[in-house]
């Protein structure tokens, strides 16, 4: 069954509302991830709690657990989910009449973009970050020099691409189902935010546990997919601002009322055919 709410609830007052909420939501959090993050030593204080001084080591860094299950397992997992996503809503698209999924060709449209567009992000981000992941610090047994947020590197030794985290994608991505279901089922929609986050934090545990990322490298990613899935919606808003809305359907809203008050046919006498 079609679900057109979709587009049209966040076009609609109650909406645009939310999305303002949202934004405003991202820019305090951005704000107290720089505050907290950008002068204190948090990052390096966490990440001493899985680093051996003796050995000079992350003893978990090759664990089977986390490496082999929940780092490469469900990596692939997630990828392999995101495709059949993207798969269902290109034959919902590209033939409506083949695919069961027509009537929710906007929702798998929007989620496989989302979690595309915010994996792209993450990626270049982490591409040309020049900051370093906790396992190549002088801190922690490597050679480059811990630096924060916005100062320049000063290590000879410079090792980057580490700020935001990608594995943390792997639950993070899917929060754009959230924003999917919350004009129709708000409570499930609550659900998959929770779901996609826990995920994703878990994720992001497993690599501060393996010395591959600090805690902000992981809220910093929770930050950017968020934001992508906003920022996707508000340029729909933009692109459709010229379209007239649809009328939201009312669906069984006969069923809802009682007997004694439904509207009954007319009854036309002698012209019954």
């Amino acid at each position: 069954m079609s679900s057109p709410g979709f587009l049209d609830y966040y076009r609609s007052l109650d909406g645009q509302r939310f999305l303002l909420q949202q934004t405003a939501i991202l820019m305090t959090s951005a704000v107290a991830l720089v505050a907290i993050f950008g002068g204190s030593d948090l990052d390096r204080i966490v990440s001493r709690w899985f680093f051996d001084d003796t050995q000079r080591l992350f003893p978990l860094a090759n664990h089977w657990l986390l490496k082999t299950v929940l780092h490469d397992s469900a990596r692939t997992v997630s990828a392999v989910a995101a495709l059949a996503v993207l798969a269902l809503a290109a034959s919902a698209w590209l033939a409506p009449k083949l695919g069961r999924m027509s009537g929710r060709r906007q929702e798998l449209l929007f989620a496989s973009v989302g979690a595309l567009a915010a994996a792209a992000l993450v990626g270049t981000l982490k591409h040309f970050s020049t900051h370093a992941c906790p396992w190549d610090l002088t801190d922690f047994g490597g050679l480059a020099s811990y630096r924060q947020l916005f100062t320049a590197p000063t290590s000879l030794h410079a090792v980057g691409g580490c700020l935001p985290a990608a594995h943390p994608l792997t639950g993070y991505a899917w929060l754009g189902l959230g924003f999917v279901l919350y004009p129709t089922a708000r409570g499930r929609a609550r659900q998959a935010w929770c779901l996609a986050f826990t995920a994703g934090t878990v994720c992001g545990v497993v690599q501060i546990a393996r010395g591959a990322h600090f805690l902000s490298h992981v809220l910093w990613s929770a930050w950017f997919v968020w934001a992508v899935n906003v920022a996707i919606l508000t340029a729909c808003l933009l692109v459709l601002a010229s379209v007239p809305a649809r009328a939201l359907p009312r669906r069984g809203r006969a069923a809802e009322l009682p007997a004694s008050t439904a509207c009954p046919r007319p009854i036309r006498r002698g012209n019954a055919v």
